[in-house]
């Protein structure tokens, strides 16, 4: 996208949501933010659970698999009893493979979800999933963007949203994202960039460029803006920092980015940002 260019329109405000649970209780913290955004913003949403399953078992070990399965159905009816009584309808869904990020990842574009919600950590079914491989997986594989909620982040955001960008067109995508969130929460959007050493004109004036884009955007979409570069290494540290002293309720990024700034920024800055704040992180997929 060229200087000056709006970014381009949002994928959707998030009406058809996909939520991966495995019943621990850094799921349900999941779930309470799932289960708070649709009554603040609408949307239908399907809750999932995955069954470990190999073809190859022995007789005895998939008889552990059914047992496995009964669980899972009974930790969903839960699940859609806690959303029915605040009048929220789910579907339930359960998935059934050797790998559990490939099977949520089937599942998303199964569904038509337009947005994934998953916890950081997990005990069963989904136990890889949080800062490890399945986590990283899901946030980099995913063809729909992706909320991570850690345990503490069962809330809806209140306070203000952080929009980390490096001006690719991915970060353009988390820009309007950010900015349609920012609006109908009400909330005080904050947009940084980050370079390792200011004393890089070109690298300094790139992300100033792209800190000013976002402003700008969310400035005539009538949301309370405020944007800076930062300065320092890593990236996703300077972030978390930042999130932690502004106090923001939501870092937002987008999934990709360019080798620019001297790094490459967004998308495994993201990742890596996971396990580096207590709020819970989007990363925002689209062309």
């Amino acid at each position: 996208m060229n200087e000056g260019q709006q970014p381009s329109p949002p994928t959707g405000r998030f009406k058809n949501i996909l939520l991966a649970t495995d019943g621990s209780e850094f799921s349900r913290s999941a779930e309470m933010l799932t289960a708070a955004f649709l009554l603040r913003f609408g949307g239908r949403v399907t809750v999932m659970q995955v069954v470990l399953f190999d073809p190859g078992l022995e007789p005895l070990a998939f008889e552990l698999v059914q047992q496995q399965e009964k669980i899972t159905r009974q930790s969903l009816d839960e699940v859609k009893e806690r959303m029915k009584q605040q009048g929220i309808s789910c579907n339930l869904l359960i998935k059934h493979g050797q790998n559990p990020h490939q099977e949520i990842l089937d599942a998303a574009v199964e569904t038509h979800a337009d947005l994934v919600v998953m916890g950081r950590r997990g005990r069963r079914g989904l136990a890889r999933m949080m800062l490890g491989d399945t986590a990283a997986r899901i946030v980099a594989q995913s063809p729909r963007t992706v909320l991570v909620v850690p345990r503490a982040g069962g809330s809806l955001w209140n306070t203000s949203i952080l929009l980390a960008t490096d001006g690719s067109p991915f970060s353009d995508r988390a820009s309007a994202e950010a900015t349609i969130l920012a609006k109908e929460s009400g909330l005080p959007l904050r947009v940084v960039s980050v370079v390792e050493n200011k004393g890089n004109p070109s690298h300094f004036e790139a992300a100033g460029a792209a800190v000013e884009r976002a402003v700008e955007h969310a400035k005539k979409s009538g949301v309370t803006v405020q944007g800076a570069v930062l300065e320092g290494h890593p990236p996703a540290d300077i972030i978390a920092d930042e999130a932690y002293n502004s106090q923001a309720g939501l870092v937002v990024g987008g999934s990709h980015g360019r080798t620019g700034f001297g790094r490459v920024f967004i998308g495994s800055v993201m990742e890596r940002l996971l396990g580096k704040v207590s709020c819970p992180v989007l990363v925002v997929k689209g062309e």
